[in-house]
């Protein structure tokens, strides 16, 4: 698959480069940033891959709002991206109140700066939600899924680039152990992706995975990515919420259903997502029908 291999490589490709500038980018910022060295090559990495993704499509034809995912008019497109927000939220509240009514999370208690919490955690959600699904759909569901789907049929599009999708999220450095030095960022890119082959991150993987279906299969039925904006929007602000206000109760004999990527994705989430998708597929085949 010549479109996934070009995607993920431009995402190595984007690690690297981050690796082997480093040293010498850590000279250069050292007591400007309070990052820690092993975080920095991430995120270079996606400071790299902003410019380098315009290169990208536009080497690949896909330098166009339709192929991006962003080909309705722009009410239009913002009112899809809304509702879809509105269901992202329902959708992830619906699996946070079970998590809680399980046990598997418990409610903190309230104090006095509750209000305030509340407050800055949905300004951040809100904002950082709409950031992250921003990005995120339109490299996935917009660029990768369309340079896929010329080729291939939907399936293959939906599953290539929710795998690296899920992928992704797994990419987490190691802190460095000796002095930062010329090979610190290669170092620290070698170790950065245990999580991957981790069994302990499994049921984080297949949920993210699912969670990729879910949108590929919204993108492939709609021809655009406003409702997978909106939806990824609303669950980053849920899960910003729930992870604020509620803690992991390990000693649930539930605790098994969420992972450890985040407290809450997990096997509860990949099976209330596939769920949704199914009712998701019949609601189309009937109303095609």
């Amino acid at each position: 698959m010549r479109a996934f291999a070009v995607f993920t490589g431009f995402l190595a490709c984007c690690l690297l480069i981050s690796a082997l500038l480093h040293y010498p980018l850590y000279l250069l910022l050292d007591g400007l940033l309070e990052v820690p060295a092993h975080k920095q090559v991430p995120r270079a990495a996606k400071l790299i891959a902003l410019p380098g993704f315009f290169l990208l499509i536009i080497w690949l034809g896909l330098y166009h709002r339709k192929a991006l995912g962003f080909g309705l008019p722009r009410p239009v497109f913002l009112r899809q991206m809304f509702i879809g927000w509105l269901y992202g939220v329902l959708i992830l509240a619906v699996l946070s109140a079970v998590l809680i009514g399980l046990g598997v999370r418990t409610l903190d208690p309230v104090d006095d700066d509750f209000l305030f919490d509340l407050a800055k955690v949905l300004i951040s959600g809100l904002i950082g939600g709409l950031l992250i699904g921003l990005i995120e759909e339109t490299f996935f569901r917009g660029a990768m899924y369309q340079a896929i789907r010329r080729n291939a049929p939907a399936f293959s599009a939906i599953a290539f680039s929710s795998l690296l999708y899920a992928a992704v999220h797994f990419i987490d450095p190691v802190r460095l152990t000796e002095p930062v030095g010329w090979l610190s960022g290669l170092q620290i890119l070698a170790g950065a992706f245990w999580q991957l082959g981790d069994w302990a991150t499994l049921d984080s993987f297949i949920a993210l995975f699912v969670v990729g279906a879910f949108l590929g299969v919204v993108r492939e039925q709609t021809g655009n990515i406003a409702y997978c904006i909106g939806l990824h929007a609303g669950w980053v602000l849920i899960i910003k919420c729930t992870k604020k206000f509620t803690s992991n109760n390990h000693g649930s004999e539930w605790a098994f259903l969420t992972g450890s990527y985040d407290g809450i994705t997990g096997y509860l989430a990949a099976i209330w997502l596939l769920l949704l998708i199914s009712l998701y597929w019949l609601y189309i085949r009937r109303s095609t029908s």
